[in-house]
């Protein structure tokens, strides 16, 4: 019940907060509380890609797309996500999280989220997702007009390529 209230805070602060360009970083405050435990004592798993999720709203609403995306009923959907955790985060204690979308292709965008208390890196967690209208996947050219920008698509970076290697693989074990 807790991340309704979260993401309305985000949205209201989406509304207000300053604009930035694509390719900067966005950057989120959160306080850990009692209910975003697990059974010891820390930030749950879980609560982490919950807050990754309200990072990338209010980073899409400070690059300026979001409601432009909500009136086009564009939806961005998470395809494949994972994470690397340093160090807990402890009830009550405050931390940030660094968002940046870091690369895209034809069909895919690319996040990484930075998860930090003071100056301690707690989480790296990485995303990949497309955005959707109904069951169409959109291109990525037409969800980056909505900012207005001239924008180029970065280089690839290495980890990219790894992690789409690493997707294929399971891809294949699947099928």
């Amino acid at each position: 019940m807790n991340l309704y209230f979260r993401l309305i805070i985000v949205l209201l602060k989406s509304v207000f907060a300053r604009q930035i360009r694509v390719l900067d970083e966005s950057r989120s405050c959160y306080r850990v509380w009692p209910f975003d435990c697990d059974i010891n004592f820390h930030l749950t798993n879980a609560r982490y890609f919950a807050l990754c999720d309200l990072s990338r709203i209010y980073y899409m609403g400070q690059v300026g797309v979001l409601f432009n995306m909500i009136k086009r009923n564009w939806l961005p959907i998470t395809q494949a996500q994972e994470i690397s955790y340093f160090k807990p985060i402890k009830p009550f204690q405050r931390f940030e999280v660094l968002t940046r979308f870091y690369f895209w292709d034809d069909k895919y965008w690319y996040t990484e989220h930075k998860v930090f208390t003071a100056d301690r890196l707690c989480a790296v967690v990485q995303v990949r997702g497309v955005f959707v209208h109904g069951k169409k996947v959109l291109p990525m050219r037409d969800v980056l007009a909505l900012a207005e920008e001239d924008v180029e698509v970065p280089d690839k970076p290495v980890s990219v390529e790894y992690w789409q290697n690493l997707l294929s693989l399971k891809n294949k074990k699947r099928g």
